[in-house]
């Protein structure tokens, strides 16, 4: 899953997957809107006044986007990205239970996540470097991107899934209130320490066993494990 060039650069590195299989699911669900409302509350009581690239791991994901030659402050890290939109509207989206589940569990850890569903995608599910020049059709966009070289991606056997590592996800693979079958993956930095990766996977596992039922299974990818079956 994560190709050896990342691991390379990146030997730290540790990915939280997580695929859950025969799931259900909806467009709301109350008790995961109350999930929402606490995760918020706690994202605005431990930043305060204080900006959100002073947390350690957001400000850990902007060092990785410029190692790869992205400009942090053009294209944030998801988690970044949410977290500022969060704390702004003291809210956060609401586009079904899977999604919604993952982007509170992210602002809860600072972590980015992101989720595909499985049965839109083709072959393996791997993170690699892009050669450049590759289709990518963002989420909610009607004209396709390019990747450039150099630059991570989650790709399938047949497109690009991610752009930038965990900047933008891809319309074609996204999770609805039709997927059935998902794989779910959280981004941990070398910064970002195993355990915490790991208590987020599990409560994320959680609330989607409650809230989406279904049977899931997880793991962490890394430098000594870097192959996990989906």
């Amino acid at each position: 899953m994560i190709d050896r060039g990342i691991i390379s650069s990146y030997p730290d590195v540790k990915i939280g997957v997580l695929v859950c299989r025969n799931v259900k699911v909806e467009r709301v669900n109350p008790g995961l809107e109350d999930f929402k409302e606490k995760a918020i509350a706690e994202a605005v009581d431990r930043m305060g006044s204080e900006p959100v690239t002073r947390h350690p791991f957001i400000s850990s994901w902007r060092e990785m986007y410029r190692s790869f030659g992205t400009k942090p402050g053009d294209y944030r890290p998801s988690a970044e990205a949410l977290l500022r939109r969060t704390l702004k509207r003291k809210a956060l989206p609401r586009i079904n239970t899977a999604v919604d589940a993952y982007n509170a569990t992210s602002i809860r850890y600072m972590i980015p996540m992101g989720g595909f569903d499985v049965d839109k995608t083709q072959g393996r599910i791997a993170l690699r470097y892009s050669v450049g020049g590759e289709r990518f059709l963002p989420l909610g966009a009607s004209e396709p991107e390019e990747t450039y070289e150099g630059e991570p991606v989650y790709v399938d056997d047949f497109r690009i899934l991610t752009r930038r590592w965990n900047y933008r996800d891809c319309d074609e693979t996204k999770i609805s209130t039709e997927s059935r079958n998902l794989a779910m993956f959280i981004d941990g930095s070398g910064e970002i320490p195993r355990e915490v990766v790991g208590k987020a996977l599990s409560e994320l596992g959680k609330l989607l066993r409650e809230y989406c039922g279904g049977d899931c299974s997880k793991d962490i990818a890394n430098e000594d494990n870097p192959s996990i079956s989906i």
